[in-house]
Formats: structure tokens, C-alpha cells, sequence
């Protein structure tokens, strides 16, 4: 899947993967809420972390927002499981247009997965769709 990222993006990259010496998959910056969503290797989340977070907490100084970290997995629904709390199961319906996946969460978790607005659910579906190309992300 095809990435283009912007003069910005790829300076927070190369500054995230100097500071903690892990190759990044993806990256998503999110203006309203000045946070920046790495995607990292497989197996290097803890590395990508550092000990009691303190690469993440020194890659948060140095560049001035808040930084989240992910594990990438090439297992769609082991993916989905890393992306999203609170999923209990992971179904994949194949339908025309391609695979689509459905969540189970718990009812008591469902607000919180889905957001205010959907704004949750919406992002959970904009890094699932651009990392494995799915059609689509339902919550059940």
C-alpha cells in the first residue's frame, strides 16, 4: 500500500527514529489534538517505548506534542488488536468490494471505542484501512 507523507511527517519520522532507534511503518499527526501515531515494526513496540517509556517521553519533548505508539502486524486481526482496546473479536467478512471487519467489544467498552462524534472508530479505521487496504470497520 502506497504511503505519501508530507515535509512535516517525514522529519517527525526521522526525528522519532533517532530518538529511539526504531524503523517506523506509518505515521499519522492529528493538528487537533497535537498528538503524533507511530506505527513501529513488528516485535519493537517495547524498544519503540524504552524503559517506563522513556524514549516515548523524550520523543515528547523533543518534538513538542504528545506521541503514541503502535505495533504493526502483518495478522490483520492480530493488527486490530493492537490498534483498538477493549476488541474481544476480530471477524473478517469477505464481500465485494474486499474484506470487512467487524469488532466485537464489550458493551461497556463500546463508547469508548467508538468516540465522541465517532472520532475514535473513525481514526481506528483510517490506520487499519491504510496499513492492510480493507473496505471498511464496523463495531458490534
Amino acid at each position: 500500500m502506497e504511503r505519501i507523507f508530507d515535509t512535516k511527517t517525514i522529519r517527525l519520522v526521522a526525528a522519532f527514529e533517532n530518538i529511539t532507534k526504531v524503523p517506523t511503518k506509518d505515521c499519522f499527526v492529528d493538528g487537533a489534538t497535537n498528538t503524533a501515531y507511530f506505527i513501529v515494526d513488528e516485535g519493537k513496540i517495547g524498544l519503540a517505548i524504552g524503559r517506563n517509556g522513556e524514549c516515548v517521553r523524550h520523543a515528547e519533548k523533543v518534538l513538542k506534542m504528545n506521541v503514541k505508539v503502535y505495533e504493526f502486524s502483518s495478522d490483520l486481526a492480530t493488527f486490530v488488536k493492537n490498534i483498538i482496546p477493549y476488541v474481544t473479536n476480530v471477524n473478517l467478512k469477505n464481500n465485494g468490494n474486499g474484506t470487512m471487519v467487524e469488532l466485537n467489544v464489550e458493551r461497556s467498552h463500546k463508547a469508548v471505542v467508538i468516540g465522541r462524534d465517532g472520532k475514535n472508530i473513525e481514526f481506528y479505521r483510517k490506520i487499519i484501512m491504510r496499513n492492510h487496504g480493507v473496505s471498511g470497520v464496523m463495531v458490534r
